[in-house]
């Protein structure tokens, strides 16, 4: 039976992130290609899949009624800081990730619009939009990588 074409992204996310993981970095980025390609509504739920999965533990261990900030410390200083300090696709990936974990669906929306508008018709702006989804990528890789090995040091846990 073939899989329906609606779970073919979630799949591939899974595969990449899993892949990466293991530190085959770029065969696993390489794999998300084809839904950035597919234009902008696949590569915003791209962007969502992996603002899920890079707010997994966060989530999971969400008290009640809780919001997701960012904190920002100056790595010299240890003074604090602002996303506009960071450089963009990090910014990107941090605001994006933390709008997507508080389910602040319009923000997320807005931070997605202005990377892939700046995207339409310039290389440089193609770059951007490439570089935040890798920053994104990237934490969600963390992500990973922390679930893989909870779930190795505790094979009893329930997974979540």
């Amino acid at each position: 039976m073939a899989t329906d074409m609606s779970e073919r992204p979630p799949l591939v996310v899974a595969e990449a992130l899993l892949r990466a993981a293991a530190g085959d970095h770029v065969d696993g980025g390489m794999l998300l290609a084809p839904l950035i390609e597919e234009g902008r509504a696949s590569t915003y739920a791209l962007a969502g899949m992996l603002a899920e999965a890079a707010s997994h533990i966060a989530r999971r261990d969400q008290r009640p009624g809780a919001m997701f900030g960012i904190q920002i410390d100056h790595v010299v200083t240890g003074e604090p800081g602002r996303p506009e300090d960071l450089p963009p696709d990090v910014a990107f990936a941090a605001q994006f990730t933390t709008a997507w974990a508080n389910r602040d669906q319009d923000t997320a929306m807005a931070l997605f619009n202005v990377l892939a508008d700046g995207a339409t018709g310039s290389e440089a702006g193609s770059d951007a939009l490439i570089d935040g989804l890798l920053a994104l990528f990237e934490l969600a890789v963390i992500t990973t990588r922390v679930v893989i090995a909870e779930q190795r040091n505790n094979p009893n846990q329930q997974k979540g």
